[in-house]
This record gives structure tokens, C-alpha cells and sequence, in this order.
């Protein structure tokens, strides 16, 4: 299976199986600092995907060679909004932005003279049919760290978690 499809069919998953009640056990989340310290080794970003799961939104991250270390907080609209080593205001959508920071990550390789691209998708992902995402924007690609601020509806308790090579934002 292509990484892209593996992707698309983890994004589709709900977040847990389903309980005795028939719905799903949706992980309970929070609005603190969520973190995780860096591991040896550039992660390379493959994708990134805004789906609607039984427990709310989910924003996917996928790397090659396993998820880097982050942090993932919400900033305000001033931090979020303004792009890494620049420090350009950029739009991005919403009342309220978890911003996702990732460390020892990259959008390309280079080998030599030659880069190839690892993400070759949009700065900007659409929400789709998202309750409360509204927008997924890049804004950071510099020195190792790749940052992306998640334009939101309102402050939502949020989840994050790992797998294989995946990491998922879920917004309640």
C-alpha cells in the first residue's frame, strides 16, 4: 500500500474502537501544551490531511523514517499567523490556532546539489468537510522546523497521538 493511501485509510479510522454502546471511546484531550522531545534523525513530512471522524476533526501529519518531535499549543492569532524566520503576517482562518511544531522535520531532501521534494502538497490544506477546522496552514519551513498553524471555529479540547509514522491532531 502507497504511503498516500495508508494515510487516507488511517485519517478515515475512527479514533478507538467502539465501546458497549456502539460509539466510539473518544479520547478525552485538553487545551494544555502537548509535547514530545526530538529523536535522532531528519523525519521527512509526506502529507498532510484534514478528515471528520466519529469522535470530531482530525488533522494527520505523515512522515518517512517515524514523527519528529513537537509541540502542539494554541498561540494567538499574532503568533500563529506569523511565518518563521521572516516574521511575515500570513491569513490563516479562524477564531482560534493550535499551531503544530515539529523539530528535526523537512519537506525535502537534499542530496548533494539535487532536492527532492519529500511534501509536495499545498501550504494551505482545505478543511473539507471538517466541523471545526476551518484551515491547515503552513508557516514555517526553516532550520529543521517545519511549523503549521490549525485555524480552528473556537478553543476545543484537543488530542494528540502517534502511529506508525503519523501524527494526529484530534479536535473535539
Amino acid at each position: 500500500m502507497t504511503r498516500g493511501l495508508l494515510l487516507v485509510a488511517l485519517a478515515a479510522l475512527p479514533l478507538a474502537g467502539c465501546g458497549g454502546s456502539g460509539r466510539p471511546a473518544c479520547p478525552a484531550g485538553g487545551t494544555a501544551p502537548v509535547e514530545r522531545g526530538t529523536q535522532p534523525g531528519t523525519r521527512y513530512l509526506t502529507s498532510v490531511a484534514v478528515t471528520r471522524t466519529a469522535c470530531g476533526d482530525r488533522v494527520a501529519f505523515a512522515f518517512e523514517h517515524g514523527v519528529p518531535g513537537y509541540r502542539v499549543e494554541y498561540r494567538s492569532a499574532k503568533d500563529a499567523r506569523t511565518e518563521d524566520a521572516s516574521g511575515r503576517q500570513i491569513p490563516v482562518a479562524g477564531g482560534a490556532f493550535l499551531v503544530v511544531r515539529l523539530a528535526d522535520a523537512a519537506t525535502a531532501r537534499t542530496d548533494g546539489g539535487t532536492l527532492a521534494r519529500t511534501y509536495a502538497g499545498p501550504r494551505r490544506v482545505a478543511a473539507g468537510a471538517a466541523a471545526h477546522v476551518r484551515e491547515v496552514v503552513k508557516t514555517g519551513d526553516f532550520e529543521a522546523v517545519v511549523t503549521w498553524a490549525i485555524g480552528l471555529d473556537g478553543k476545543r479540547p484537543f488530542a494528540v497521538a502517534e502511529d506508525d509514522g503519523t501524527l494526529a491532531i484530534d479536535v473535539r
